[in-house]
């Protein structure tokens, strides 16, 4: 009322309820049974695209890199002491040890951009010798003690393995489920389900608001490995060689890291194959991991 310049009101207007077959915009409510030559959005998008996917498009490292993006190449490094690391620092603080057949898993806390904070876990074998630097993503953030067969399998292969929550994932996710009267069947899914859900989940509106202030959620993704990459280069092994690999539909965003972000080498998982947004527009396919939408994307793959 205030923005509208309209008087100061107290208490809602009454609401005068209609029923389901008034609200209806058609006969049946059915816009694509009620007229023959209606199309679905899906048509239509993937028209559009084809239409247009001829035309000169910028590569995923070019719009990564575009001028909004932080310069976390320049960002100093230090120990957290209990002080609020101001914009374009990275403060590291070790969270405890333990040790599990002859492994060391070392958990850290990462605080960036004033007020982010990323969990992270630096897994190794002990020893002075220097091993390449393995980050394993996972679907809902860093490994778990479900994860060890496959940890295992790299530690074997002689690499040290770093695994972290991106935000709002893992640790970070935020503590509440999303209720939507459009999406009934959300209440019934358990909270990890709910949470990622693309239509009415939490983690949904957390990337829409995203694309909203002009910074992807997926580029926000990177940004956290290029943040870990730091630490790592810093606190871990300078000269470590970097590898990336992702299981599941996180090897969507190792694909991605590896193609965007300098001298990290692809591990392929044989369980997990890189999502292509043209693929999702010619096939129609309605529902994704919500965490990958980037407007535009179908021009890049």
């Amino acid at each position: 009322d205030h923005f509208n310049s309209m008087p100061r009101r107290h208490g809602l207007p009454p609401v005068k309820e209609l029923d389901d077959k008034t609200l209806q915009c058609t006969r049946t409510g059915q816009v694509m049974l009620d007229f023959p030559q209606a199309r679905s959005l899906m048509d239509v998008i993937r028209d559009y695209y084809i239409e247009h996917k001829g035309r000169p498009a910028k590569t995923l490292k070019e719009l990564y890199y575009w001028e909004s993006r932080p310069h976390i190449d320049s960002w100093t490094i230090a120990e957290f002491q209990g002080q609020t690391p101001v914009d374009g620092e990275i403060l590291w603080e070790p969270r405890g040890s333990s040790q599990f057949e002859g492994v060391t898993i070392d958990k850290y806390l990462l605080y960036h951009s004033r007020d982010l904070q990323m969990p992270l876990l630096y897994i190794h074998k002990e020893g002075r010798r220097r091993r390449p630097v393995l980050f394993w993503l996972g679907d809902n953030g860093k490994a778990a003690a479900q994860d060890w067969p496959a940890l295992a399998k790299y530690l074997d292969a002689g690499y040290d393995i770093v695994s972290l929550d991106a935000r709002g994932l893992g640790e970070t996710r935020m503590a509440y489920k999303g209720l939507s009267p459009d999406d009934p069947a959300l209440t019934k899914l358990d909270f990890d389900q709910a949470y990622t859900n693309s239509l009415s989940g939490v983690l949904a509106d957390y990337v829409y608001n995203s694309i909203l202030t002009g910074r992807p959620y997926l580029f926000q993704m990177i940004e956290d490995v290029d943040i870990a990459s730091r630490f790592v280069r810093s606190r871990v092994n300078l000269s470590a060689e970097l590898a990336i690999t992702g299981t599941n539909s996180a090897s969507t965003l190792a694909s991605i890291v590896s193609e965007t972000l300098p001298n990290i080498k692809l591990l392929p998982q044989r369980d997990g194959q890189a999502l292509r947004w043209s693929e999702l527009v010619n096939q129609k396919t309605e529902l994704w991991p919500i965490q990958y939408v980037l407007p535009g994307g179908a021009y890049v793959h």
